[in-house]
């Protein structure tokens, strides 16, 4: 599925929607970093609905980018998996290290 010649493939897709994925990550993290683990439920939600609002703004306004990529022998479902996989992986980091920072600040 995720073959390596195609990496840069993926985060080349990924580039569509990384700065408003990664701005909404940090926003989770700052927010669980000053409110704590009490509040980590709504944001993960949060979370959620903002990947699926990407998901059908790119799906509906870049479309026919998916046939460039198909093109080059990648599916539609390879490139959200690997661009919804990478993204939370940033996520939950970015939602550990929160976490640290606000346990060890109270």
């Amino acid at each position: 599925m995720f073959k390596k010649r195609n990496i840069k493939l993926y985060f080349v897709f990924y580039k569509s929607f990384w700065f408003f994925s990664t701005v909404i990550s940090i926003l989770c993290a700052f927010y669980l970093m000053s409110d704590g683990a009490s509040i980590y439920a709504p944001l993960f939600w949060f979370k959620i609905g903002t990947l699926a609002f990407v998901f059908y703004y790119i799906r509906a306004y870049k479309a026919k980018e998916f046939l460039f990529y198909k093109n080059l022998g990648i599916s539609r479902r390879a490139l959200w998996v690997f661009s919804f996989s990478f993204d939370m992986i940033i996520y939950f980091v970015l939602v550990i290290i929160a976490l640290k920072v606000h346990a060890k600040f109270t």
